[in-house]
Formats: structure tokens, sequence, C-alpha cells
């Protein structure tokens, strides 16, 4: 699938993008999450290490 977007140029409206984004991003990812074939304590887990995989991530830069 291929998407177009037209990404704007003022700080403020890029912020506001980038906040949509990251939104659509977790809403995507939970939903992934809540479908897969696995009980709630597992899914949690998996919730769990994607956080901490994230943060890790987010500290080495």
């Amino acid at each position: 699938m291929k998407v177009f977007v037209n990404y704007p140029e003022d700080a403020d409206k890029k912020t506001e993008f980038e906040d949509r984004v990251a939104d659509f991003h977790a809403t995507l990812l939970i939903k992934k999450i809540q479908d897969l074939h696995i009980s709630d304590a597992s899914k949690r887990k998996v919730l769990d290490l994607i956080l901490q995989d994230l943060k890790e991530k987010m500290y080495e830069d």
C-alpha cells in the first residue's frame, strides 16, 4: 500500500502531524495485540516488552 501525505511546513502543524501519526501507530499496535489468540496476561506481557524495547531505543540515541 502506498500512502501520499502532504507534510506541513509550519512548525506547529508539524508537531500536530507527528502527534497524530504517533497516535495512529499506537492505536494500530494495540489493535494488533488485542487480535492475538493468546491470554490477556500474555498480551499484557507482549505490550510491556514492546514498551521496554522502545524505551531502551529512545535512550540509545
